[in-house]
Formats: C-alpha cells, sequence, structure tokens
C-alpha cells in the first residue's frame, strides 16, 4: 500500500492539541507496512505525520481519579522509565515514594522490546490509578542497535512509544505539545527509524484550591544546545497560551548534555575531551545550555526543587563506562519548592531499572 495526502501540511508544533479519547488511534497494519518500506525523505515524514491521528490524540483510562483535589503540599516525581522494560520495579518505586502524581517518559506500547505490554495502561490498573498517555513515535523497527540484536525475529504489536502523567488526582484540561515535527529521526540514520518527535504532556491538578499547570517534558537528545533552548522558548509560550496565571511545574527530561551537532558529527571524543576540561559541565550545564536563560527569563526557578551538582543517568552493559550527567531537572514558577531527591533507579540485584534516576519534589502555591 502506498500513501499519498495532499500537499497542503499543518504544523502541529504550532498549537496545543487537546483532544482527549478513551484510546489512541490504532495504525494499520497495512499503513505500518507501507511506511516501514516506503521511502524515508522528509515529505514522506511530514505526510505520515499528518495521517497518524494518533500523534495528535491524548489518552485518558484507568481508573477513575481517587481525590478532586490535593491539599498540599502535592508530591510530584518525574523519570525517564527507558522503555519501562522493567514494570516490576517501576511499580515498586512508584508504591514506596507514594507521588501524587507522576511524569513519566519513554513509555512503550506493543514493542517487543518492552514485551509488547501495554505498560501504562497495565501499571495504572496495578496502582488503581488513572492516567494520561500521549504518543511521541511510532517505530518503524525494533528500536536501537541492541534492541535490534536482542529482539531478532521479533514484532511490534502496535509499535508506540510516548510519554504519560500517572496519579490519584483528577486531571483537568489535559494538553499535548509537540516539542519537534522535523522527522530525523525518519530515515534510520540515528539507528531507530521513527515517526514523530518529542513532546510535552500536559495538564492542571488542584492544589490547595488552586490549579496548577504540569509539564512532562522530553527534549531531543540529538539537537543542539541552542535547538534545545529554542524548543524551550516555543514551548513556554504554549503553556502561558494555556493559562498564563496559573503556577507551573515543569519535569523531565531536558537531555542538557551540552553536546552539540559537531560533537556527533566528529563522535564523542570532542565531548568526552570538554568533559574532562570542564568536568563540571556534567552536573552543572547551566553556561552550555541555553534554555537555562530562557527559562530564567520567563520566571521559572531550579534552584529550589533539585539536588545541585548530582547526576541523574545511570548506565550499564556497553554504556557503563559513559560519564554521568544531569539531564532531568523541576523548573518552577509561582510554587513553593520543597525537599527534592533523587530516587536511585536500581533493581534488588543491583543493576538499573532505567538509564536515568529518579526525581520528585513537593510543591505548594505562593
Amino acid at each position: 500500500m502506498s500513501i499519498a495526502l495532499a500537499d497542503e501540511q499543518v504544523d502541529w508544533a504550532a498549537a496545543l492539541q487537546e483532544r482527549a479519547v478513551a484510546r489512541l488511534a490504532a495504525i494499520p497494519v497495512n499503513e505500518r507496512d507501507a511506511a516501514r518500506s516506503g521511502p524515508k525523505d522528509p515529505g514522506t515524514h511530514r505526510r505520515l505525520f499528518d495521517r497518524f491521528e494518533a500523534l495528535r490524540e491524548i489518552e485518558i483510562g484507568g481508573s477513575a481519579p481517587r481525590r478532586a483535589t490535593v491539599a498540599g503540599p502535592a508530591r510530584i516525581l518525574c523519570w525517564n522509565v527507558e522503555r519501562m522494560r522493567h514494570l516490576d520495579d517501576v511499580e515498586t518505586a512508584l508504591r514506596r515514594e507514594r507521588a501524587d502524581l507522576a511524569l513519566l517518559s519513554e513509555v512503550d506500547r506493543g514493542m517487543a522490546r518492552s514485551g509488547n505490554r501495554d505498560c501504562i495502561a497495565e501499571l495504572s490498573l496495578r496502582l488503581g490509578q488513572s492516567y494520561a498517555y500521549a504518543l511521541e513515535f511510532f517505530e518503524l523497527d525494533l528500536g536501537d542497535a541492541r534492541e535490534k540484536r536482542e529482539h531478532e525475529g521479533e514484532i511490534n504489536l502496535e509499535g508506540f512509544h510516548g510519554a504519560a502523567l500517572l496519579g490519584d488526582a483528577a486531571l483537568r484540561r489535559p494538553f499535548l505539545i509537540r516539542i519537534d515535527s522535523g522527522g530525523d529521526w525518519f530515515d534510520g540514520s540515528r539507528g531507530e527509524p521513527r515517526v514523530g518527535g518529542t513532546i510535552a504532556l500536559g495538564a492542571q491538578i488542584i492544589v490547595d484550591g488552586i490549579a496548577v499547570t504540569v509539564v512532562n517534558v522530553h527534549l531531543e537528545s540529538h539537537g543542539d544546545p541552542e535547538e534545545r533552548a529554542g524548543d524551550m522558548r516555543r514551548l513556554l509560550r504554549l503553556v502561558d497560551a494555556y493559562d498564563a496565571a496559573a503556577p507551573v511545574i515543569l519535569g523531565g527530561d531536558f537531555n542538557t548534555s551540552g553536546v552539540t551537532r559537531a560533537d556527533r558529527r566528529d563522535g564523542r571524543q570532542p565531548w568526552l575531551e570538554r568533559m574532562r576540561r570542564q568536568p563540571h559541565l556534567l552536573v552543572r550545564p547551566q553556561e552550555a545550555e541555553p534554555l537555562f536563560t530562557e527559562l530564567a527569563e520567563a520566571g521559572y526557578d531550579w534552584q529550589a526543587c533539585n539536588i545541585p551538582d548530582a547526576p541523574t543517568t545511570r548506565y550499564a552493559g556497553e554504556r557503563a563506562g559513559q560519564p554521568r550527567t544531569k539531564l532531568d531537572w523541576f523548573f518552577t514558577r509561582h510554587l513553593v519548592a520543597e525537599d527534592p531527591r533523587i530516587i536511585p533507579a536500581v533493581r534488588p540485584d543491583g543493576s538499573p531499572s532505567s538509564d536515568h534516576d529518579a526525581l520528585a519534589v513537593s510543591i505548594r502555591p505562593r
């Protein structure tokens, strides 16, 4: 099957997406096959992005919210769960931390590498919580090079990879921001062909009688610091368009590695050399990542809601020697933030449950 669409394209990254559904629109098998076997040029990616409705939907599911409001402070957790392949360990950590709302990124659905589970639906069922789920990427293959080796011969039942909000409190007015729609992953040059791009998934919860905007952010790992700053500038404009008066907490994987496109072009050695000369950048990337300036100018604080000078990544296997960096953050505006913590992503046998640790912080309106 070939996919032919009109030449007119909508810039889905220019506006909030607010279409809530009970289930993300499935991508039929024949369309999946056509996307995998068809051309991999930017125009084809734009047409697929336009066609796949799941990329513009927010799935609302799980149990009915147990609470309409949170008596502050509210405990917020963010965690890049790396496919959620270790679902049991994620469940154990969330039960232990008892957060009011968890912001989870890199959540698979129907991917062979994570057991072809509907990870967020299964987790919400176990915890008895409600969730919002949105799609970052439709995966055209089994994953990265290691995942392709480990799952050779298997198939993805759905091929979805996204982000979620999960908790007990009612989620008001959920929204989706498509941060990246350029399709740089599509041609497979990064080793993992995909349709889509990074997102921010948000909603409001009521804390001490006040609506607080909570946003789960995932910025592109293969971008440039200047590109991430531009993405942040546009994201903040859209958050203000959603509700300029509400207090805000942003949390997630901001990929503040300081790595540039030139570093990637020349291999990792230039970046490693720079980190050897300036090791503080591994955990204090502010001077290498202008997105911090964008956030400060917009009135956001990160001092009170993060543990300073501590890495948030955790590597094993072939990546075990990679320097640990601080990629994950909270940022708040018009909120009092207290008791930040880094929660190690470590399984009982000592191996990582994710390549990112989780963060938690308590917030209340000023």
